[in-house]
């Protein structure tokens, strides 16, 4: 069994129980593009949502994981170590979760710059007889908002890439070519793992580093 074939295996079932992806996506307490991405072959549910998916489709566990039709007879034993072995190579890091959390780490400094820095801030140095001196200044209720109001069009650049890049565009039409060259060819992993970092360095992490910086440069921490 593939994630292929799962996601055809689970359309099929949803579709004959007259349920649409959103309706089962309740059910699950899941949205219906986690539902979409499963049925598409992208990703495989969560190990814990396996029963309450049988469940919800009226079938046997077993069933479920074997893409067995509940109308023929039983299959053998149910292959838990096979799907824990598919679910192992589809997990992926949530950057989607990641980004949220660093939107609201920009939020979260943002707010302690205005209420740590009230008046002017320093912004930039410059060096002076092997010292640093301040060269530049700004008012904080200007620079922390416009530093949030930056980090989120940085995320949004960063979401961009996810639903429009080559990866993403190359990888739904192909989705099961794409894991099999992802982990045979270690090289496309790796270039793939140092885009999604790279993207996490620049448009994720480097405004909440200013914030922090500015918090502790300006002695107000």
């Amino acid at each position: 069994m593939n994630a292929k074939t799962f996601g055809a295996f689970l359309a099929r079932m949803r579709k004959e129980r007259g349920m649409t992806q959103t309706e089962l996506a309740e059910q699950l307490h899941v949205t219906d593009k986690a539902v979409s991405r499963w049925e598409r072959g992208v990703g495989l549910p969560d190990i814990n949502l396996l029963e309450p998916l049988a469940q919800a489709l009226g079938i046997s566990l077993a069933n479920l994981m074997h893409c067995h039709d509940p109308e023929n007879p039983e299959p053998e034993q149910a292959t838990l170590e096979d799907f824990l072995t598919m679910l192992r190579h589809q997990r992926t890091l949530d950057w989607r979760s990641v980004r949220l959390a660093m939107f609201w780490l920009s939020v979260l400094f943002g707010v302690c710059g205005l209420l740590l820095c009230p008046g002017k801030i320093v912004v930039q140095w410059h060096i002076h007889n092997a010292g640093m001196l301040p060269s530049n200044e700004m008012l904080s209720t200007v620079t922390f908002p416009l530093l949030v109001v930056g980090e989120f069009f940085a995320l949004e650049l960063w979401n961009m890439y996810e639903q429009f890049g080559l990866f993403r565009k190359w990888g739904e039409k192909n989705a099961v070519i794409t894991r099999s060259l992802m982990y045979d060819f270690p090289l496309i992993r790796w270039v793939k793992i140092g885009l999604d970092f790279f993207f996490f360095f620049t448009c994720g992490f480097v405004i909440p580093s200013m914030e922090l910086i500015f918090i502790l440069a300006n002695g107000k921490f």
